[in-house]
């Protein structure tokens, strides 16, 4: 899988997964830099990114959705 992933790459050789969607004020944007793909798609696992099967969004991306969610879901009932 880390082969299909969208990664970056700095300046030192490391590599880190963007957050896939960045809607969130405080998206981190970008995942912690590793030496590896390896590693960097181990950080976004435990720091608990939500896999999307084609990507990662951070925490921040994700309750974003869930108020966006909740925000038409009471749309609906009024």
């Amino acid at each position: 899988m880390s082969d299909e992933l969208s990664y970056i790459e700095n300046e030192e050789g490391g590599f880190a997964i963007p957050c896939q969607i960045k809607i969130a004020e405080d998206c981190v944007q970008v995942g912690e830099f590793c030496e590896s793909k390896e590693d960097a798609c181990h950080w976004v696992e435990e720091e608990c990114w939500i896999s999307s099967g084609e990507g990662y969004f951070c925490l921040q991306c994700n309750e974003q959705i869930m108020r966006n969610i909740v925000k038409l879901e009471t749309k609906k009932m009024n």
